[in-house]
């Protein structure tokens, strides 16, 4: 239940008497009820749970619809947890979609974030493209509600997420307690994580073209968060991310990065997908499905791709073509260091030490100015700041 906490009053602010995550949690276990019988959830049934667990209606500002959709993703997730896949997955999973309402509002954080999460159905097919096992160290950089890490943790792997959204971090943290959970910007999750930290499998769903702390489009998104998960990403093990349609080596602006990726991992698979798959979520926006093993390519320019896009059931079909795994290399947890013969000078007998003097012969007055500092603008999203001077600027001639 939420945990509230009793107030003489209007003396403290609605976040202060509610647990976000248990709150959507908790609406979300009534909403799973729902799916679980087969039945849709209509608005009235969304919009009485959300009143009753936010202690108050959208119209008072006690919550957001956004808040309310991610209540219906986590209810979708649990419904993961308690009903076992049937032989047909695929189709299962997209009767379960139907009985969802149509995303139709939007949050500030949410264009700003481009946070659209993986339709149920397409989260299911990353997973299996994944090839996921037990003994795998699966990483979501860009987690969402953790739809693609629940299909990971189907497969009996072990989870590590990350998520910049602080709202989608508190969900991730009573859906997944225990496991560790960051929130950094996955453009740079290689330079977070611990150097022993490497995963054999890595799904990942990052926002398109939008950086955190840059106002404008930003095309080079979606190629920083793959160059940074590939880094991480351990040798021999697999990569399935969702991008935009236009990030593909059939695109002649992003010929040259899919080459250069190739010199450290292979593509295996590329494919548009229809945008009928996210109607679901307000768009019908064509995306694509790439799949990639970090072996390097015996040919960095020959690059697997294929331009057309395809609907759901097509791609499943190209997902059980695609070949095995390769064997990945488990990362050594500590390095062994062998016992060695200590080597050391041979002791000195000491002498005496000559005088030494110093003699300036020149001295030279330097021109300097004091700098006023003022924090002209916001710190980047960045590990390290570009140089400046702060306080004393000198002037060499």
């Amino acid at each position: 239940m939420v945990s509230q906490i009793a107030t003489q009053g209007c003396l403290f602010d609605l976040q202060t008497v509610l647990d976000y995550g248990q709150s959507v949690v908790n609406v979300a276990q009534e909403l799973a009820k729902s799916l679980i019988d087969h039945r849709p959830l209509s608005t009235k049934i969304i919009q009485s749970q959300m009143n009753r667990y936010f202690l108050g209606t959208a119209a008072e500002g006690a919550w957001l619809w956004k808040d309310a959709y991610e209540a219906i993703e986590v209810a979708l997730i649990l419904y993961l947890r308690h009903t076992r896949l049937t032989q047909n997955p695929l189709e299962q999973l997209q009767l379960l979609e139907s009985l969802c309402p149509t995303h139709t509002r939007r949050s500030q954080e949410q264009l700003k974030l481009q946070q659209f999460s993986t339709p149920l159905p397409l989260a299911y097919l990353v997973a299996k493209a994944g090839q996921i096992n037990s003994n795998d160290l699966v990483l979501e950089p860009s987690a969402g509600t953790g739809i693609l890490a629940q299909f990971a943790k189907l497969q009996g792997a072990s989870l590590m997420l990350n998520e910049l959204a602080q709202d989608r971090t508190k969900i991730l943290r009573r859906l997944f307690p225990g496991v560790p959970l960051f929130s950094v910007n996955a453009e740079q999750i290689n330079d977070y994580l611990a150097i022993k930290t490497q995963p054999s499998v890595m799904l990942i769903n990052p926002p398109f073209s939008s950086s955190p702390k840059i106002s404008d489009r930003n095309p080079d998104a979606t190629a920083r968060h793959l160059n940074s998960a590939l880094q991480r990403l351990c040798n021999g093990g697999r990569l399935v991310t969702i991008t935009a349609n236009w990030f593909s080596s059939a695109n002649p602006t992003w010929r040259e990065t899919f080459t250069r990726l190739q010199e450290k991992a292979t593509v295996v698979l590329s494919i548009g997908v229809n945008g009928k798959v996210y109607s679901k979520h307000g768009t019908q926006i064509d995306t694509r499905l790439t799949v990639i093993d970090k072996v390097p390519a015996a040919n960095p320019t020959e690059i697997s791709c294929l331009p057309q896009t395809v609907e759901l059931a097509e791609l499943l079909k190209l997902i059980e073509q695609i070949p095995a795994r390769p064997v990945w290399q488990h990362p050594t947890e500590t390095v062994q260091i062998p016992a060695r013969k200590i080597i050391a000078l041979p002791k000195q007998t000491a002498r005496e030490q000559p005088e030494i003097t110093l003699e300036l012969k020149e001295v030279v007055v330097l021109d300097y100015d004091l700098v006023e500092w003022t924090a002209t603008e916001g710190l980047k999203d960045a590990l390290y700041e570009s140089y400046r001077p702060q306080r004393v600027r000198i002037e060499w001639h």
